[in-house]
């Protein structure tokens, strides 16, 4: 539930597939629901949001000119790259990008809502949390040397994930489902180890 008081809520703006359109923050003022998301793609999400409006007594509208983002807690919005890694907080275009499954990423605990309302590619986001399984994964790794974006490699010489962001000695990256054990190497032959 969106509180009145200044914390954000996380969500997904997801297709009829249940795959990741956009991520937005949901923050309340009065009767008011704001929805907060990349400047970059305020209309996407304000004509995505307008298509589904069932609620005659509801107005979509961007108020962006109105109301300060600084009025709010951004907790996903971290300056400090390495704070960010180590968290293990997805970034839009590294970790986060449309099309993906949400549990790809680990947002089903963070944005969805299992317990309430109806929203666009929720039978798909729910047969997913019941089956528990997703072709790759969301990991924190850690590097034996110095990290290095690109693809990572079993013990056969497969491509079995990639590194998607690095920060001094770790980072994040995805790991496909069919990878075993927790350490892999990386494209310049450097150990890497899957700590979360």
């Amino acid at each position: 539930m969106v509180k009145e008081g200044g914390g954000l809520l996380s969500s997904c703006v997801t297709d009829a597939k249940g795959k990741l359109m956009h991520r937005v923050w949901l923050g309340r003022r009065g009767d008011t629901v704001l929805v907060f998301c990349r400047e970059d793609n305020k209309e996407a999400v304000e004509a995505r949001l307008t298509k589904y409006l069932i609620a005659d007594d509801v107005e979509v509208r961007d108020v962006s000119g109105h109301v300060e983002g600084n009025d709010f807690i951004f907790p996903e919005e971290w300056t400090d790259e390495l704070e960010r890694v180590e968290r293990g907080i997805p970034k839009w275009g590294t970790e986060l990008k449309e099309g993906m499954l949400l549990h790809e990423a680990g947002l089903e605990d963070s944005d969805v809502s299992f317990h309430k309302g109806c929203y666009v590619g929720q039978e798909v986001v729910s047969r997913v949390e019941s089956a528990g399984k997703v072709n790759r994964r969301m990991v924190k790794l850690q590097f034996f040397g110095e990290g290095k974006l690109g693809d990572l490699y079993d013990d056969n010489g497969r491509v079995c994930g990639e590194v998607t962001s690095v920060a001094g000695g770790i980072g994040l990256g995805f790991i496909k489902r069919v990878a075993e054990g927790n350490r892999f190497v990386s494209e310049n032959g450097m150990e890497v180890l899957v700590i979360s």
